[in-house]
Parts: C-alpha cells; sequence; structure tokens
C-alpha cells in the first residue's frame, strides 16, 4: 500500500501533463485538432516590477514569471484595473508561435480596446489551432503555469498546445475562440 493510498483511500488520481504527443496519441485519447477563430487579442509582456503575477481561474491558480505575455479580454465594457479584463498567462516562446500581429488595416479598436492600447497593450490574434477534448468528467490538469495539478470539471475542454502543454477552459471560453464545425481537423504543428 503506498502513502497516498494510506492517506486518501483509492488509486493516486491520473493527472494529465505537459508530453511530447503525437497527433495518432491525441486521437486516441478522444482528442480533435480545431482551428482557431481570427479574433483580436490584446496582449502585453510582463514586466520584470510587476513579476510574478498570480492569476486565479474559476478552477486554478496561475503564476505569470517575469517576460510572460498577458491576454486580455476586451469584452464591451472599459474597466478601471487592467487585471479586470480576465488576464491569461502565455509562456514567450509558446506565445511567439502561435500569436501574430493583428494584421487587418481597416481596425478600428472598441473602446475597451483602445483603453488596453493605453495601458501598453497590443492587437494579436492566434493563427495556430488547438487540439482539444470535451471533459465527461472531472480530470487533474498540470498547466505549464501552476505550481500544482488542478481539478478541471466535467464540461470543460481540456487543450493540448504546439508543446504538449495541458491546460482547461470553460466551454463558452473554447466557442469562442476555435470552430468547433465539421471540416475544422488539421495538423497542430507549426512548423
Amino acid at each position: 500500500m503506498n502513502l497516498f493510498t494510506r492517506i486518501f483511500g483509492g488509486d493516486r488520481p491520473k493527472v494529465f501533463q505537459q508530453r511530447k504527443w503525437t497527433d495518432e496519441q491525441l486521437k486516441m485519447q478522444g482528442f480533435q485538432y480545431y482551428k482557431s477563430r481570427k479574433r483580436i487579442t490584446m496582449a502585453r509582456m510582463l514586466p520584470a516590477n510587476e513579476a510574478p503575477k498570480i492569476i486565479k481561474t474559476s478552477w486554478d491558480t496561475i503564476i505569470a514569471r517575469k517576460g510572460y505575455y498577458i491576454a486580455y479580454v476586451a469584452g464591451d465594457k472599459v474597466h478601471k484595473n487592467l487585471d479586470d479584463y480576465d488576464p491569461r498567462p502565455i509562456e514567450p516562446h509558446i506565445f511567439i508561435e502561435t500569436y501574430r500581429p493583428w494584421n487587418e488595416p481597416n481596425w478600428k479598436p472598441t473602446p475597451a480596446e483602445a483603453h488596453l492600447l493605453k495601458l501598453g497593450c497590443k492587437p494579436y490574434y492566434k493563427f495556430v489551432g488547438v487540439w482539444a477534448k470535451r471533459l465527461k468528467e472531472d480530470t487533474w490538469v498540470q498547466s505549464i503555469e501552476s505550481s500544482k495539478p488542478s481539478l478541471a470539471p466535467a464540461g470543460a475542454w481540456l487543450c493540448v498546445g504546439t508543446a504538449g502543454e495541458p491546460w482547461s477552459v470553460t466551454n463558452e471560453w473554447f466557442h469562442e475562440r476555435y470552430i468547433t464545425g465539421s471540416g475544422t481537423h488539421g495538423k497542430a504543428r507549426t512548423g
């Protein structure tokens, strides 16, 4: 009997964590590839004087270190504070590999986007899709930004990015950012 069983009873829970995945392995685990919707993401690099930045989500606590990119959800209304724009961290190498500067010449920022511009953000879009599956049961996930695994609830989406990094998001968040209709399957690699 191991220590976990003696303390908590039952088997140690399986934790979904970063690793090198092949497309076949992901398919066998029930994942599908979804293309990213082209939409504006307002983001900025986290300066040293603000690091580390602790961000709480519905079921996780994420730590962004100096040099991480922080993406913000502009939404429909202007907020007083930067952190009121639902921040989420993105590891620098992953951001550079998966995001591009917004390239629509006729873009006119919304009031919230204009406010985020004044706060140091720039407009980007994610051009790479994601491997994902909707969770049928609660699942332990170890994201690269978290110090310990978090329990993603059934109904959330478990995503795997270009570096094999897992993260979980709500159903609404996933559908706003990825195309879930037919014909969305493709390759996850960026080159």
